[in-house]
């Protein structure tokens, strides 16, 4: 992937991270827990495409096609990318290679890690100095920290 392609995923793989710290429910088995936090994100994912074909629309006052389906999909994808890690950390939990604690733990690093990233190609984008990209890096990161303290809250 180049760094374009890269930045151009940046609102799916963020929305798709702070989903991920939104919606993952407490460890009860770990299997269950990769399918519950695939299939929730991909929820999300779905919706996403579809609130955007219907703007698309309302905007255009024309049907949508299957162009248009495959562009919002495209771009709807990459919300994805951000459950595959954690996904994984749950199955190899599953399998037992890993503890359940230890997948929680390694999830949340990943989708920390993706935000930090992608806060601090924002920060440089930016301003493109080292304070612009740790003050990315901690506003991504604060969101995602209020996320996961709502949903720890909500639990």
């Amino acid at each position: 992937m180049t760094t374009r392609q890269i930045d151009q995923a940046a609102f799916g793989v963020v929305y798709g991270s702070i989903t991920v710290l939104a919606v993952h429910p407490p460890i009860e088995h770990p299997g269950r827990q990769a399918i519950m936090l695939f299939l929730a994100v991909f929820a999300v994912a779905l919706a996403k495409a579809f609130a955007e074909i219907c703007e698309r629309v309302l905007q255009s006052g024309q049907s949508a096609n299957w162009s248009d389906i495959g562009e919002v999909w495209q771009h709807a994808q990459t919300v994805l990318i951000a459950a595959n890690g954690p996904t994984l950390a749950f199955v190899l939990a599953a399998a037992g290679v890993i503890s359940g604690d230890m997948a929680l733990l390694l999830a949340q690093i990943l989708v920390f890690g993706l935000l930090a990233y992608f806060g601090a190609r924002i920060g440089w984008s930016v301003s493109g100095t080292m304070f612009g990209m740790a003050v990315g890096v901690a506003v991504t990161g604060g969101i995602a920290g209020l996320v996961s303290l709502l949903k720890f809250v909500a639990h």
